[in-house]
């Protein structure tokens, strides 16, 4: 598997952070939308055993706080939840929550037998249910169990003359202990799951954009940048399948071969390349050039009438022959130029072959020229 850099690590690290962030606020969401729930089974559990005044004291600041944190976390999903910017309230609506959890024991504990012996449950599946909610944010977690554990500890240490008291702080201290531990290997695993779907989708890309840059780098003459001559036979595939109208313009250095005698290959290519800015610079964004091979280029016009099919042709003869294409040594250069206009259904090969008898027309008629294939 290729490796990653430092600085690589660091983004991918932070990436999975800011994802495990962001899916613990929608989870927080989801649990707080169900929690009215359990306040209908504590109501309907205690409605005949607990004072009504202290179960809806409970209800009422637990129905407070639900609707703060609530609100709170809606607002975060819609902006976009930023671990930097959100982190200190997503963890108070988590330790509040816990909060209200625990104070479930100053309410219940000491109304009746049955209830003491129930209230273990009650709390411990509150902490049981809300701990898949912070698997991909597990100090959120820690926090509201911690909060809970200790709100539970002041009402247990309230009720310390009842029976069940301190059996029922020791459960519940045992069972928070050992969710936390496991829990926490569990979240380890869930945030290793993220930060490895992030890398596979950070080397698919980097495979994505290796591909694109070879499939690039195969279409391109090296040269001269231009598309290659596999390419714009591909191209002209395409062309022919779809109908379209377009003409072609075949090209010619006259007297490339005396250049390379004269003064080397380096200086060709220089030429080679000088030239075909030059004739890219002549053209629309939606006409194409390519080098055909050696000193030989071609030119594509979708849609050209005969008459700026000609017109494109004698620029770019004239543009060519009007000053030299490299500044040393500053030589003079022409081109000769085939014209081949597609007839309807015409096929591919009929038209290059036509223009390509116009190049050599326009060469044998005295080079420096522009010829329309027949």
């Amino acid at each position: 598997m290729q490796q990653l850099s430092p600085s690589s690590d660091a983004s991918l690290e932070a990436a999975t952070q800011e994802l495990a962030f962001a899916q613990c606020v929608q989870a927080m969401r989801r649990t707080l939308s169900t929690t009215p729930l359990g306040w209908l089974l504590i109501a309907w559990v205690g409605h005949d055993r607990i004072p009504a005044h202290l179960l809806e004291l409970w209800i009422g600041s637990f129905a407070a706080v639900w609707v703060i944190g609530f609100l709170r976390l809606q607002w975060i999903a819609r902006v976009g939840a930023k671990r930097a910017q959100h982190l200190h309230p997503v963890m108070g609506i988590a330790m509040l929550d816990g909060a209200c959890w625990g104070a479930v024991v100053g309410v219940l504990m000491g109304a009746s037998p049955m209830l003491d012996g129930w209230l273990g449950a009650v709390i411990c599946g509150a902490a049981a249910i809300n701990a898949p909610t912070y698997l991909t944010f597990f100090a959120a977690y820690r926090a509201q169990v911690l909060a809970l554990w200790v709100i539970a500890l002041l009402g247990t240490l309230v009720h310390w003359n009842q029976p069940l008291a301190m059996d029922v702080m020791l459960g519940l201290t045992l069972f928070l202990l050992l969710i936390v531990g496991y829990m926490r290997n569990i979240s380890d695993r869930v945030v290793d799951g993220i930060r490895l779907q992030l890398r596979n989708a950070e080397l698919a890309e980097k495979l994505r954009n290796s591909l694109h840059v070879k499939e690039q780098e195969a279409a391109t003459d090296a040269l001269t940048l231009l598309m290659n001559r596999r390419a714009f036979d591909d191209l002209l595939d395409g062309y022919a399948r779809d109908q379209r109208g377009f003409a072609v313009l075949m090209l010619d250095i006259d007297h490339f071969k005396a250049v390379n005698d004269h003064h080397g290959h380096a200086v060709g290519d220089a030429l080679l390349r000088g030239f075909a800015a030059c004739i890219r610079g002549q053209l629309r964004g939606s006409d194409v050039c390519a080098r055909y091979g050696g000193e030989e280029f071609v030119v594509v016009l979708p849609g050209a009438s005969n008459v700026r099919a000609l017109e494109v042709a004698e620029r770019l003869c004239q543009t060519v022959a009007a000053a030299p294409l490299i500044d040393e040594p500053a030589l003079h250069i022409t081109v000769s130029i085939g014209v081949g206009i597609r007839h309807p259904s015409e096929c591919v090969r009929r038209l290059m072959a036509r223009a390509d008898a116009a190049v050599y027309a326009a060469k044998h008629g005295g080079r420096n020229q522009v010829c329309v294939a027949e």
